[in-house]
């Protein structure tokens, strides 16, 4: 994971992502906090521990956001760092590393492997992964959720043009139809794990026989997550926040204040504002 130890953390209450975040591996944070951890203004990296561990691109909060310890992220967020809008996540300021290999879980291949791999670095670059997040890429009009399954060297890494792509196509051998189902797979799944962990830690399993078999049954986990994820996503009717854009108004680009749709200029900030297309 790297040398974080040092580096200071804030506890944070989740909120819903400004509508224009949304898919674009942001969070959003107070200006004074991010100077807090160290982070430059203009924007940097923070590791996010919720109950699964994740990181994504931090940026300020708008100016309508008076209340500082609050973080903005999508669902996409939430659910790699395991948590729900008004959780509270602990972050701190981490410096990913460039990933020289990432493995990428799917279900099918939309197309050719080496031209989806090259769509994919396109779409990812600069973009912090971790094991075990969702990402989503808008190709066309299809929707394609892939999981990160590894990662080289490190549990927060960037990817860049250089970076090899793995994919592997991961089909279930028996269809799970329920959530409910693949819950209690993923709670039987984590038991092997931490059983593993105790045997290690007895001295009763071998080093490599332990890191061949954890990364089996952490590979299975991360895709039973990745089927939840694409079960709850397909029925989910996640209530909107009062950010919701209504037809005849949006948000100033500058200062996040909601205006007419039709404005040319920012009542609040005074900015130009460029014509919505």
């Amino acid at each position: 994971m790297g040398n974080q130890k040092n580096r200071r953390s804030v506890e944070l209450k989740v909120k819903e992502a400004y509508p224009q975040d949304v898919g674009k591996f942001k969070v959003r944070i107070n200006n004074d906090i991010m100077k807090y951890l160290g982070i430059k203004t203009s924007g940097g990296i923070v590791g996010l521990y919720g109950r699964k561990i994740s990181s994504a691109i931090a940026r300020p909060l708008f100016s309508i956001d008076k209340v500082k310890d609050l973080i903005r992220m999508d669902k996409f967020v939430r659910k790699n760092c395991g948590m729900f809008i008004g959780d509270y996540v602990s972050v701190k300021m981490v410096k990913p590393i460039l990933a020289q290999r990432i493995s990428l879980l799917l279900k099918t291949l939309p197309l050719r492997a080496d031209d989806f791999k090259q769509i994919l670095k396109r779409k990812l670059m600069g973009v912090p992964v971790s094991p075990g997040d969702i990402i989503v890429i808008q190709l066309e009009k299809t929707r394609i959720p892939l999981a990160v399954s590894r990662l080289q060297p490190a549990d927060f890494c960037f990817v860049r043009d250089t970076t090899s792509i793995d994919l592997i196509e991961k089909k279930q051998e028996e269809e799970i139809e329920s959530i409910d189902g693949l819950i209690k797979r993923k709670q039987l799944v984590e038991e092997i794990l931490q059983k593993l962990e105790n045997r290690f830690d007895k001295g009763s399993i071998s080093a490599e026989e332990f890191t061949k078999l954890y990364e089996q049954y952490k590979e299975e986990l991360i895709f039973t997550d990745f089927q939840i994820n694409e079960l709850t996503s397909s029925k989910e009717t996640e209530i909107t926040s009062s950010l919701e854009e209504p037809k005849d108004s949006f948000f100033c680009p500058h200062c996040g204040m909601q205006i007419p749709r039709d404005s040319l200029w920012c009542p609040n900030c005074g900015k130009k504002i460029e014509p919505i297309k």
